[in-house]
């Protein structure tokens, strides 16, 4: 079995352009290292805007023919939509919670090293 190191990215409700720049480093630097796959939760979020999508293409686009894992966490039925209208869905998994992020079938067989924190998230509800 190959070990797989899952790093969970909010994206954050308000960014300003100081804010996004800081975002995109983060984003890409994370999906950039070797033996570490992205969970961006995008559930803080109401809508997207064109800045948004440029951006979560962008990451698509990162690992693209690379042998990294990347899904997105909508968190609701609009940002769902959202994603499936701009065709990024088409490229990248699109689930519905983290939980669900970490069950997704092509990474079902895989071992998961869960961050505590979503644990804990676990045993809250």
């Amino acid at each position: 079995m190959k070990d797989v190191v899952w790093k969970v990215m909010n994206f954050p409700g308000d960014l300003g352009s100081e804010g996004r720049r800081a975002l995109r480093k983060e984003l890409l630097g994370a999906l950039r290292a070797s033996g570490c796959a992205v969970i961006v939760d995008l559930s803080r979020r109401q809508s997207l805007d064109h800045h948004d999508i440029d951006l979560l293409l962008e990451c698509a686009a990162c690992v693209a023919g690379r042998d990294a894992k990347l899904i997105f966490v909508a968190g609701s039925p609009t940002l769902r939509a959202l994603l499936e209208v701009s065709r990024i869905a088409s490229v990248v998994p699109v689930c519905n919670s983290t939980e669900e992020a970490f069950t997704y079938p092509q990474i079902a067989a895989e071992t998961i090293h869960v961050p505590a924190h979503i644990k804990d998230m676990g045993a809250q509800q």
